[in-house]
């Protein structure tokens, strides 16, 4: 690790290595041998933790007579005996929900949740704060919305999203019922390929009953391309946490078959999402346990290393730029926490630095705001003039940072933004 990491960061990432039955390649292989060699504040590692909702996969790998203070031992065992419970009520709702809609003929495919805590050595230890189900055809999603609210299940007043309608139930349970992949992105390009590609969702359905009840989510390739748009969705905004990386791992250290690893790299290259792949990956190998072996047809190095440079494309990037965009990635994730909540001054992450590209996110964030007002051209003043008082209001409304540490760490995400390339093949 570099001067740049804190102990408690460093250790945290052993630990999870450690829950994921892999040890990291770093300084410190076992948890007896962390705690014997650092001088760890524990208090700080268990806020971190909290903060990106891993808290209680430490419950396993943390044990009262390795010397971890009993304050901090009973909240990592209280964690997780809320997660485990927290999670059945989620999966059995799930379940209910699949049931349901599929004796009307509509197929509910399940995005992350229990579909994708299988992969973990304890199910139960992923936490989940929602229900999120796919609809991939519109007329579907449309009658299975009214077919939830028949039965109780209320959408939200207030609807923040564009890609799903929030529901919840009369305990107060989140259900998003997608009837798209993810937010538009300000790549036109890019949404568009994701507008077409969701019909195959419902072509490349696989049952799950690794749980006991059935569940139906993406096969392979599909769940792992969906991964990867919603990290890529929440990095551009305020950002996403270790969580997610623990899925990424552990959805690629197990065995996966060589017609789902064709099929998703072709989703990846079709997407312009490859080169966001490659880094996320290599941050997986280095710091997380993620086997290099089982991801070595995701790791074109050289490839990569060209496309985050700005010089010619026959002028590879030095090794040691490349590490440090990996090390930079990883510190940007570690400082988001859960989706970026860890700091209030992280709003949205621009492809470039610069006026121009503030003046086309101001724009893109209008047509989020207002996606159907958004297409008539003559009333784009008046929407620019709402958009910046509606940011100021919610900004004041939730107490976030001032504006200008806003634009500050804005401005310092999309410096690394830049030198990510995305979406640049």
């Amino acid at each position: 690790m570099s001067a740049r990491w804190s102990k408690e960061e460093s250790v945290l990432l052993d630990l999870l290595c450690a829950a994921m039955g892999k040890e990291n390649k770093n300084e410190h292989k076992d948890v007896n041998k962390i705690e014997r060699n650092i001088d760890c504040d524990w208090e700080k590692l268990l806020h971190l933790a909290q903060s990106h909702a891993v808290t209680a996969m430490l419950y396993d790998v943390l044990e009262e007579q390795t010397g971890t203070a009993a304050c901090i031992w009973e909240r990592v065992q209280k964690s997780a005996q809320i997660t485990v419970l927290s999670n059945y009520r989620l999966l059995f709702l799930t379940a209910y929900l699949t049931d349901y809609l599929g004796k009307y003929g509509i197929a509910a495919v399940t995005l992350k949740g229990a579909a994708t805590a299988v992969l973990y050595p304890v199910p139960e230890y992923r936490k989940s704060g929602d229900v999120d189900l796919l609809i991939p055809q519109e007329p579907e999603y449309k009658r299975a919305l009214r077919l939830l609210q028949q039965v109780g299940f209320l959408a939200d007043e207030e609807q923040l999203a564009l890609h799903h309608t929030d529901l919840r139930n009369a305990e107060g349970i989140s259900i998003e019922l997608h009837h798209t992949l993810a937010e538009p992105f300000e790549n036109q390009k890019v949404n568009e390929y994701l507008k077409n590609i969701l019909p195959e969702y419902g072509n490349h359905i696989a049952e799950n009953t690794a749980w006991g009840v059935r569940l139906l989510q993406p096969a392979d390739a599909y769940h792992a391309f969906y991964l990867v748009v919603h990290m890529l969705q929440h990095f551009l905004r305020e950002g996403f946490g270790l969580k997610n990386l623990c899925d990424w791992t552990l959805f690629w250290n197990r065995e996966v078959a060589v017609t789902e690893k064709e099929q998703f790299m072709k989703l990846i290259e079709q997407s312009k999402t490859e080169q966001f792949v490659r880094i996320l990956t290599a941050a997986c190998v280095r710091y997380l346990g993620l086997q290099e072996e089982k991801v070595s047809f995701l790791m074109k190095e050289r490839a990569a290393k060209e496309r985050i440079t700005k010089e010619r494309e026959t002028e590879t990037i030095k090794a040691s730029a490349w590490d440090e965009l990996i090390e930079d990635f990883m510190q940007d994730v570690l400082q988001a926490g859960e989706f970026g909540r860890s700091q209030t001054d992280r709003m949205v992450a621009m492809r470039a630095t610069g006026f121009l590209a503030y003046v086309k996110e101001f724009h893109h964030q209008m047509h989020l705001n207002f996606p159907k007002a958004g297409r008539v051209i003559v009333f784009w003043p008046l929407l620019w003039i709402v958009t910046l008082v509606r940011f100021l209001y919610n900004n004041h409304r939730f107490e976030r940072a001032s504006v200008r540490s806003i634009l500050k760490k804005t401005a310092q995400r999309s410096e690394l933004m830049e030198r990510m390339r995305l979406f640049w093949q």
